[in-house]
Parts: structure tokens; C-alpha cells; sequence
């Protein structure tokens, strides 16, 4: 069954994460965790890549976590079909339970930010996503100083 969830944060919005996981069980430790480790961010959630599809087309998304393998398809597929709005800049981080090894073509890919296995635990993928985050904020940052030093 495919289904796209909102959960809203509690104090102010510093980024929208969509998380792609079709474990329900999973999905909902997730959850729990990024709402701990990340209060600031809010929370889409879709369970296959048709899902999501439709959330990136409705939201502003800054990261998206998926699944390494979704009922209809990869991270991969749903990234190929995302481009544009990986060009507008959004981050994708792949959540997977195949080692390091299996993941390197993945990883290899420009359109691909990060890799998180399952196994490493859900506050390594919030630092990431916080890693993620802060470099986005820093490049976007830096060409204003410099028109702002320009223009002193």
C-alpha cells in the first residue's frame, strides 16, 4: 500500500527530511529517533518510490532518506527520477543494510550525498544529515559576504 505521512516538528523548522522506508516497524524508529536527535526538522514519510514521487513534486524537500531496497523499485530508481529537484539541491542520503563494499557503485554516484548502513545506528544518520545540512548552509552562505565585503 503506498502512503505519504507528514509529522510536523515542535519548535520551528530548520529543514524538511522525507524518509522512504517500507518497513513500517522501521520506519517508525526512525521517526522516533530523527524527532529526538533532529527536533528541528520536519518529518514526510512515503513507503515505495510512487509515494514519494508525488511528496517531491508538493514539498520543499531539503533531504531525503531512502531505502536502499523499496517493494517498487531502489533508491536509485527513485533518485534517476528525481533529478531536478536533486539539481535544486536536494540531499540524498541512501539507508541500507548491505555493507560498504556492496554499496560502492552507489556511492560512487555524484547524486548520491551519503551513506548510512542500518547497522551504524540512527544518530550516525542524523549526523549526517546535520553534515549534510551545514555544508548546504555554508556554500549558500559564502558568495553573500563576499557581495557584502564587495560592497563595502
Amino acid at each position: 500500500m503506498q502512503q505519504a505521512n507528514w509529522h510536523s516538528n515542535r519548535s520551528g523548522k530548520s529543514g524538511v527530511i522525507l524518509l522512504v522506508e517500507d518497513h513500517d516497524l522501521y520506519r517508525d524508529v526512525v521517526r522516533a529517533a530523527l524527532g529526538r536527535y533532529l527536533p528541528n526538522y520536519e518529518l514526510l514519510e512515503a513507503d515505495c518510490v510512487a509515494a514519494a514521487l508525488p511528496v517531491l513534486h508538493s514539498r520543499h524537500i531539503d533531504v531525503m532518506v531512502v531505502d536502499m531496497t523499496l517493494p517498487d523499485g531502489s533508491a536509485i530508481d527513485l533518485v534517476e527520477q528525481c533529478g531536478y529537484f536533486i539539481e535544486q539541491g536536494i540531499k540524498v542520503i541512501v539507508l541500507s543494510s548491505h555493507s560498504s563494499a556492496d554499496m560502492l557503485p552507489v556511492l560512487s554516484r555524484g547524486d548520491v550525498h551519503g551513506y548510512v548502513s542500518k547497522e551504524q545506528g540512527l544518530k550516525i544518520l542524523a549526523e549526517t544529515i546535520t553534515a549534510i545540512c551545514s555544508t548546504e548552509v555554508t556554500e549558500t552562505d559564502a558568495p553573500e559576504e563576499l557581495t557584502l565585503e564587495k560592497s563595502l
